[in-house]
Parts: C-alpha cells; structure tokens; sequence
C-alpha cells in the first residue's frame, strides 16, 4: 500500500507571515494541531507549525521580549521539512515518523503539497488482529510524567520540552484531577502575551499554574482494553494520549506513537516493507 491511499487531502496551509494567532485559530477551527507554511508568493513549502512549537517556543527566552503581534509563523516553525512522495510506502512513511519523532509528513507531487499523513490516518486501519486482541497494557508507558494542580505552568513547559511530550497527567495524592496538553498550553500562552504588557511578562508568568489551565474533563482506559479499542478512542474524541487508570489512579500512559509502534513493528516482523 502506497501513502497516497492513507493521507488526507484538501490540506489546511497558513502563510509564513501570517501570526502565531492565526495559526492556533487555524488549528482549531479544523481540529488539527500542524500546519504546512508556505511562501507568500509561489505557494513554496518552507516549514510546519505544530501546537507543541507555539506551546515550547512563545515564552522561552529567546521570545519573550518578541512582541506577540510581530511573532509570525516563519519565527518558530520547523524549516527543515520531511517529506513524502505520494508513492512511497506506508510502511516507509511510518518508519521516517517513528524515528524521526515526527507527527504528521506533507505528501508532495511536483513541488506542490497534494495531501498530508498523520498519525491518527495511520490508526484508523488498526481493525483486525493482533490489534484487536492485544492489551494496552502491552504497549503502554507504565512511568508517567505528572504534574501537581498547585504547580507552576513554567515547570510543566519546561518538563514538556525536556521530556519531548505533549501531554501531562495531573495528579493529587496519587488520583488524576487533569490532563494538559500543548494545545491547553499554547492558548493560555497567546492569551497571556495579548493581555499582560510586555514589561511585565517576565514576572507575572510565574503566577499562571497548571490548575488554571488543565483540562478536568479526561477520559481514561484501564489496561484490558485492547489496542483497537483505545485506537477507536483517539480518532473519535482527537485524543493524542490516554491515561491508563484503576480506581482513579494512574497507571500508565498511552500515546499515537506507542500503538504506531507497535504496528510498525508488527509489519516489519511480516516483511511488509
């Protein structure tokens, strides 16, 4: 099977000059969390934006004294764009994520960018076994990076920059109160940047914390469900992770790119390369 039958298209671009507001507008008018910058004169690809670029990059150091209404996309997003072509392998796309830490690869066709491949395209074909018949537990991250409700939004940014993840767990004497996500993060950040004078920015950023701008509506999974069922999960309700829980107490975690993982390596031990 080749990309071209997994990807999706009429793709959602935003300029490079457009501004980090417009890009998270964009995001979420379309339920999506990245975005193929393009040139404003010939319709170039020159980079990706994704949620976790607007969460890490707008109040780190080397922005902060970056007015918000001069931030535009070309000044955080990623240049160095992987690419696809539409006759590439799925198998060979998935591998270039996996490896390359990567959560979505435009598809190009003679300069133009005809489609672009996620990794929810890549759960939606997890219908039969053994994924329907493997446990979560056997993919899931037992060791959970989590955060206090009382602990300052700096600290869970910089444990999501350092960690290289988009979500934390919430929790409070061992039980789950939240989740926040790159997307929470980045629009709190925006809104932060629009409202507080530049002077001030610097101090009063120590004043948001994680329980102002988690998520308390979570939805978890207990560690029987099956692969394809927790697949299920993440395409209908946009989840990109899934606490695993008992008795309201944190388990395990699981994300797209553990299950994809296991895909992958389910194909390759099948030579389907």
């Amino acid at each position: 099977m080749n990309i071209e039958d997994v990807m999706s298209e009429g793709i959602i671009t935003i300029r490079k000059d457009q501004t980090i507001s417009d890009a998270l507008k964009l995001m979420e008018k379309h339920k999506i969390s990245r975005l193929p910058a393009i040139s404003s004169k010939d319709d170039e690809l020159v980079g990706i934006i994704t949620e976790k670029d607007i969460a890490t990059k707008i109040a780190s150091s080397k922005y902060e004294d970056v007015p918000l209404s001069h931030m535009r996309v070309s000044t955080i997003m990623t240049r160095d764009v992987i690419t696809a072509k539409p006759g590439d392998s799925t198998i060979s796309v998935l591998k270039t994520m996996i490896e390359k830490h990567i959560g979505g690869i435009p598809i190009i066709k003679d300069g133009t960018i005809i489609g672009m491949v996620t990794k929810t395209d890549f759960l939606k074909n997890v219908e039969s076994e053994p994924y329907t018949t493997t446990p979560i537990k056997d993919i899931m991250t037992p060791r959970v990076v989590t955060v206090n409700p009382d602990d300052r939004l700096v600290h869970a940014r910089r444990l999501m920059i350092d960690k290289e993840i988009d979500r934390l767990v919430v929790v409070d004497s061992g039980l789950i109160m939240g989740i926040i996500t790159a997307k929470d993060m980045a629009k709190t950040l925006i809104d932060f940047k629009k409202r507080v004078p530049e002077k001030y920015q610097e101090n009063q950023i120590r004043n948001l914390f994680v329980q102002e701008v988690m998520s308390q509506t979570i939805e978890t999974t207990t560690k029987d469900t099956s692969i394809a069922d927790v697949a299920n999960i993440m395409v209908e309700k946009e989840f990109s992770g899934i606490p695993i829980s008992e008795n309201n107490k944190i388990q395990g975690i699981v994300s797209k790119t553990d299950i994809l993982k296991f895909v992958y390596d389910h194909n390759r031990k099948r030579g389907n390369y």
